[in-house]
């Protein structure tokens, strides 16, 4: 069995491509990456968390993507796509109709595989200038745990937020929510 040779797409054939995709594909040095698709447990706490940012921030100049929107960033001097689950941009100069380049705050629902992307998301993400907190949200019911990092704790140490019972605030948009708001059908 040999190697298929995949056909190198430049950025902009990449755009063009996905704009006209009936599927979602992220987007590394000429490189289109399919997308699986999501669970029930993903679909309701990436809808929670948008749903809190949204009515949060109406009004107050911030926008809230879930996942059909992409972030434009460059990582080892490349362009780099993603679709974050859920995401705020602030920054009304960044308002390309395709992607966001400025993002304030990233989420990510963490899938069952979590361990072979998650660490390569918060390696790209951190290095965007304007993201003040990356969010990991672990949407086991019976165990959720929601891990934040933030820039002007120089990433570390993480905060770990445990059970139903606790709270977090999101500082980058001054969002204060209790683990069980995730888990609210």
């Amino acid at each position: 069995m040999t190697a298929e040779a995949v056909p190198y797409l430049t950025e902009q054939q990449y755009l063009e491509a996905e704009s006209r995709a009936e599927t979602k594909s992220e987007y590394f040095d000429g490189v289109m990456y399919a997308m699986a698709g999501a669970s029930d447990p993903h679909e309701l706490v990436s809808m929670n968390f948008a749903g809190a940012l949204l009515n949060h921030l109406r009004g107050k100049g911030c926008r809230v993507f879930k996942s059909d929107m992409k972030v434009r960033m460059t990582f080892l001097e490349k362009p780099f796509y993603r679709y974050p689950d859920v995401f705020v941009a602030c920054d009304p100069a960044d308002n390309h109709r395709l992607y966001r380049e400025r993002p304030k705050l990233l989420i990510e629902v963490l899938s069952n595989d979590w361990d072979d992307g998650a660490m390569a998301k918060f390696i790209g993400y951190r290095s965007i200038q304007t993201v003040e907190e990356i969010v990991f949200a672990d949407p086991n019911a019976e165990a959720p745990i929601v891990y934040i990092s933030r820039r002007a704790e120089g990433w570390d140490p993480v905060e770990i937020v445990r059970g139903t019972e606790s709270r977090f605030t999101l500082r980058s948009v001054g969002l204060e929510m209790s683990v069980a708001d995730l888990f609210v059908v």
